[in-house]
């Protein structure tokens, strides 16, 4: 089983040399080779970052056929709590109950694909898990950690008996009767149509408590939908009227699932970070960049140097977020293991994070966590330039930027590389702020047009 956790510590400061918020060098090419009137000189620059803090709301959180229910509570981010709503669809074409049928029994088991713990002291402390019954169809609108509500399922549990789960590699729990009783009435016509039995049987909810508040810790559990099932058990009447007994199976999140999550670090919201950054996993607080402040940084910067900003052409320009070494060699074994800029954009008629198309180039920076120089680095040339030759006034919400973990998933159909926020795993981390020594940086490197 893979496990996951997460590891957060304060950062000790490391020797260093005197840094400058602004650093500029002159280095011409070929100056003795071309006219004047054509020379092209490539410069660089350093120039401080402007990096609040904010929330990832409504992430997408429909993850294809996985579920993530737990809760991990933390002393620096707070409680973040995750559940899941699941569709349940017939396994098998043309059931037939039979004559007189009756429950003999069901239950539920989900397949455990991985873990995601504070500490390996916490991989298998006991969690009580209960299913609900949804009180509303779940549909392709719902793909947001915010979708639902508490007002969205019945909190009555429909879970009997064995609600703890320690971590195993499956849970399996009993269903109360009145679940197979509901079942039973769903005319084959029904179960054989995928889409009238979402409408007349809507699914479950999967729940966790949270840790007791003084004790920090916690376990968030990922289910392999594909791998779990409803299991039916029930009795009938044959064609002789002997007392038969039938199975059957239901699919559990085949259509739908979504997870809902929410995250206790909105607190630390602000505009400027002084003393640091957070960087909570999932729906929680990341470090944010609003697409004007950054280019009025730069443009200032320019005008500064007496450089028209028409004329300004930025050849690479890359984000640089640093963070410290603690001491402690385990220390970011849980920092998320990239850091790249995605935006907030409509895509198919949804909101989605999306990481800028600079991390689908092998070439550049693409945030990757760098143990060495303790730095999270990310190249955003084609952002920046276009940002730069875009008025003010025409810049919106979805020009700025989260830091935000990413993932990759290859199509071995087509060749092609997908790359998405990362709504799967959970890390956290402390980066620093913009008052410290080493600090957010903007890295250019550009040639003035003549």
């Amino acid at each position: 089983m893979k496990k996951r956790g997460v590891f957060f510590g304060l950062a000790a400061l490391l020797a260093l040399s005197c840094l400058v918020s602004c650093i500029k060098t002159d280095n011409t090419l070929g100056s003795a080779l071309v006219p004047d009137n054509q020379d092209i000189s490539i410069r660089t620059a350093v120039l401080d970052l402007p990096v609040g803090m904010k929330m990832a709301d409504s992430l997408q959180t429909s993850i294809s056929q996985r579920a993530t229910v737990g809760a991990i509570r933390s002393g620096n981010f707070g409680l973040l709590h995750s559940d899941a709503a699941v569709s349940v669809t017939a396994a098998y074409d043309s059931i037939i109950w039979g004559k007189n049928p009756s429950v003999r029994r069901i239950s539920l088991t989900l397949v455990v694909d991985s873990t995601m713990v504070v500490d390996p002291t916490q991989l298998h402390i006991p969690q009580n898990l209960y299913v609900h019954r949804l009180k509303v169809e779940l549909d392709s609108t719902m793909i947001y950690n915010n979708s639902l509500t508490e007002a969205d399922y019945d909190h009555d549990p429909i879970s009997v008996g064995g609600f703890v789960y320690t971590g195993g590699d499956s849970y399996t729990v009993s269903i109360k009767e009145e679940v197979g009783n509901r079942l039973l009435q769903i005319p084959m016509e029904t179960l054989d149509s995928a889409e009238l039995f979402m409408k007349a049987f809507y699914g479950f909810y999967l729940r966790c408590d949270d840790p007791d508040e003084d004790l920090p810790g916690g376990r968030l559990n990922i289910f392999d939908l594909s791998s779990s099932y409803l299991n039916f058990t029930y009795d009938y009447d044959d064609d002789e009227g002997n007392r038969r007994a039938g199975t059957t199976s239901f699919l559990i999140g085949e259509y739908y699932n979504v997870n809902i999550c929410s995250a206790g670090s909105r607190e630390y919201e602000k505009a400027d970070p002084a003393d640091g950054l957070y960087m909570d996993g999932l729906c929680g607080i990341k470090p944010y960049i609003e697409a004007a402040q950054i280019k009025r940084v730069v443009e200032q910067w320019a005008a500064a140097e007496g450089i028209p900003a028409e004329k300004l052409l930025i050849a690479k320009a890359t984000l640089s977020f640093p963070f410290e070494y603690l001491g402690d060699r385990d220390q970011f074994d849980y920092y998320p293991l990239n850091l790249f800029p995605c935006k907030r954009t409509l895509l198919g008629g949804k909101m989605r994070y999306t990481p800028l198309s600079e991390i689908e180039d092998g070439a550049l920076e693409t945030g990757e966590i760098d143990r060495s120089h303790l730095c999270y680095t990310s190249n955003v040339s084609l952002y920046l330039q276009k940002i730069l030759r875009t008025d003010e006034s025409a810049l919106t919400a979805s020009d700025n930027l989260w830091m935000m973990p990413t993932l990759a998933t290859y199509n071995s159909n087509t060749g092609e590389t997908f790359y998405y926020a990362d709504y799967f795993y959970y890390a956290q981390g402390y980066l620093n702020g913009t008052a410290d020594l080493r600090h957010p940086e903007i890295h250019l490197t550009y040639t003035v047009l003549k």
